[in-house]
């Protein structure tokens, strides 16, 4: 004990030693490194549910850390926490310091900024205001709108008591544009001042309601779907397989009696289909009573329409099997030597096919003595126009061999 009393100051300067080489070690291998943290939100503390914070200069900071390299790639947001006290304050404008704490061991926060934050304090409060719907864009033509109808008609704001006092209503707004009957909708509210200003600092309750805004067709003008009339019949072997009509449907307007007259659609001029072939496109106009007048454009219609020939089949049976490209002092022999031969397409050129028309051929020009299987071709010496075919069977077996020698007669 003694010696330690005696020599207590060497002690100290050997641990002091030891400690800065250990340090010096320590921060070699593992070295502090400095990194930039933005958007930490602020939390203000000691609020209460009774006071609200409002108009606040910022509502995140930027913080500077220094932390060992090792874990610098790890660090983020969720590791501090950013906050300003408020206990005991009054109603009204203040300056705070920033505050912000690390979650984690080993990390140093630098530098905060801003420093300081300026918001305001108020007591929160609510109160009862309407409900206004604006409506946005216009219906159809030949449409009006009633005044639309919000559920529920009042609604709560809540908010600091400042604010509160300044609202006059919750406005919501609906886009109506080219409807052509009533919409019911969910709509947003915000909180607004006698001059329309929004007061984002309030809150709605309930933030969504239902709105509906009656639509109806005005007195006069009348919408009725277009029913194309058609004449004649298409060239032999076709067929009508598309009608559409552009718009589907028009707005007429003139006498309510006639109109009510027209019935439950209005007819166009006739379209002759006779001999139509192909894909037709054609104005038409509209037969209009007298008195009513088509709405917005000229008084005819864009018609499409397409003709496409009807499908047939036919079966040729037993077609006998051409062998072309025999070599010299070569037999061939096939099984079977006849095939069926089912031809699909239009009918006019279906029904129109000849079986002298018609040849099935198979090509041996290439292959040496021996037996193969080969699948038939099919050739048509008529125009053929999307025609396809099926072979029953679909291949063939074809035998080349050595032909017979000639018996010489002594």
């Amino acid at each position: 004990m003694r010696w330690l009393r005696e020599n207590a100051g060497l002690a100290l300067l050997a641990f002091g030693l030891s400690f800065a080489v250990w340090a010096a070690a320590v921060w070699e291998e593992d070295p502090p490194v400095e990194r930039v943290l933005t958007g930490l939100p602020i939390a203000f503390q000691g609020l209460g549910p009774e006071r609200i914070v409002f108009e606040a200069s910022t509502e995140a900071v930027q913080i500077r850390v220094r932390a060992p390299r090792s874990v610098e790639g790890t660090i983020g947001p969720q590791d501090f926490m950013a906050f300003v006290r408020v206990e005991g304050l009054e109603e009204g404008a203040h300056e705070r310091p920033v505050e912000v704490r690390s979650r984690r061991r080993g990390l140093q926060i630098v530098q905060v900024d801003p420093p300081r934050v300026r918001f305001h304090l108020e007591r929160v409060e609510r109160r009862e205001v309407p409900v206004s719907i604006q409506v946005l864009g216009q219906p159809a033509v030949g449409y009006q709108i009633a005044p639309p109808v919000p559920t529920p008609a009042r609604v709560q704001v809540v908010g600091p008591r400042s604010l509160v006092a300044l609202a006059a209503m919750a406005r919501g707004k609906v886009q109506i544009d080219g409807v052509r009957g009533s919409v019911e909708l969910q709509v947003p509210l915000e909180a607004v001042d006698a001059q329309g200003t929004a007061l984002t600092a309030l809150r709605v309750e309930p933030e969504r309601i239902t709105v509906t805004v009656p639509v109806e067709q005005r007195l006069g003008f009348r919408e009725v779907p277009v029913r194309v009339t058609l004449q004649g019949r298409p060239a032999r072997g076709y067929q009508l397989t598309e009608l559409s009509v552009d718009p589907p449907t028009v707005t007429l307007t003139g006498d309510p009696r006639r109109l009510e007259e027209i019935g439950s659609a209005i007819a166009t001029e006739p379209i002759d289909l006779s001999e139509a072939r192909g894909e037709l496109i054609v104005q038409v106009p509209l037969v209009l009573p007298a008195g009513v007048a088509l709405v917005g454009s000229p008084a005819q219609v864009q018609v499409r329409l397409r003709v496409e020939p009807i499908l047939s089949t036919q079966v040729f049976q037993q077609v006998p099997i051409v062998v072309e490209g025999l070599r010299p002092g070569v037999l061939a022999r096939l099984s079977p030597e006849a095939v069926d031969v089912l031809i699909r397409g239009p009918l006019p050129y279906v029904e129109g096919l000849r079986p002298d028309q018609l040849q099935v051929r198979i090509h041996v020009g290439d292959l040496d003595r021996g037996t193969y299987t080969v699948t038939p071709t099919v050739i048509l010496s008529a125009t053929a126009v999307n025609l396809s075919w099926t072979l029953i069977p679909p291949s063939v077996q074809v035998t080349l061999m050595p032909a017979p020698t000639p018996t010489r007669l002594r």
